[in-house]
C-alpha cells in the first residue's frame, strides 16, 4: 500500500509540473520588453573666423598751427616716430566668445584693421541604444553531490527565449558512471 501511494505521489508531481509548464507557455504572446540606454554627449564646437583687412577712410583732419616751441625739438626723432608702424592688439573674452581686434597705425592714421573671433558653443547629442530581448544559449558544467559522494557530473545547456523563460538540458554520469539526463525550466521573477 505504501508503494502504491509513493507511485501516485510521483505521478501527481510529474502531472503538476507538466500542467504548470503548459499554463506558462499557453498564456498568449508576450511582447518582448526592451531596454533603452541613453548617452548624452556634450561636444564643444569652436568657430574661428577672420575678417579681411579693413582700411579706414579719413572723414576729417584737424590742423593746429604752432608758431613757437619753448623746448628744443629733435626733428629726426619726431620723423622716426611719425613713420614708425605700430600694431595694437585688443582681445576681449566674453564667456564663449574671444574677440581680437588688431590695428596697424603709422603716420597718424590707421593703416589696417583685422578682426578675428573664436566662438565656442556646446552641442548636445543624445544617443539612444535600444536592446530587445533576444534568444540566448548557454553551455556549462554541472556538479551535484554532498561531502561524502558525487551524485552527478555532466555538461549542461540552457536556452533563454524572448519571453525570458529558460530551459535547461543536461547529460552526465553519476558516481557509478551510469548516464543521467536532467531537464530544467526557469522563469524570471519580478520585472
Amino acid at each position: 500500500m505504501k508503494r502504491y501511494f509513493k507511485n501516485i505521489q510521483s505521478l501527481l508531481i510529474v502531472v503538476l509540473i507538466v500542467i504548470i509548464f503548459l499554463l506558462r507557455n499557453c498564456s498568449g504572446p508576450v511582447e518582448p520588453t526592451e531596454r533603452v540606454i541613453r548617452d548624452t554627449i556634450v561636444e564643444y564646437v569652436t568657430i574661428e573666423k577672420e575678417y579681411p583687412v579693413y582700411v579706414p577712410k579719413i572723414k576729417y583732419v584737424t590742423k593746429v598751427d604752432i608758431d613757437t616751441f619753448t623746448t628744443p625739438i629733435d626733428t629726426a626723432a619726431i620723423l622716426a616716430d611719425y613713420y614708425a608702424i605700430r600694431t595694437y592688439e585688443d582681445t576681449q573674452v566674453l564667456d564663449s566668445l574671444d574677440l581680437t581686434i588688431t590695428d596697424t597705425v603709422s603716420q597718424n592714421q590707421i593703416l589696417g584693421r583685422k578682426i578675428a573671433y573664436n566662438f565656442t558653443y556646446p552641442r548636445t547629442t543624445i544617443k539612444e541604444t535600444i536592446y530587445l530581448n533576444k534568444r540566448e544559449l548557454y553551455f556549462g558544467v554541472g556538479v551535484t553531490g554532498n561531502l561524502d559522494q558525487l551524485q552527478y557530473l555532466g555538461g549542461e545547456m540552457v536556452f533563454r527565449n524572448k519571453k525570458r523563460q529558460a530551459y535547461g538540458l543536461g547529460v552526465g554520469v553519476d558516481q557509478n558512471l551510469i548516464p543521467v539526463i536532467s531537464a530544467r525550466m526557469y522563469w524570471k521573477l519580478g520585472k
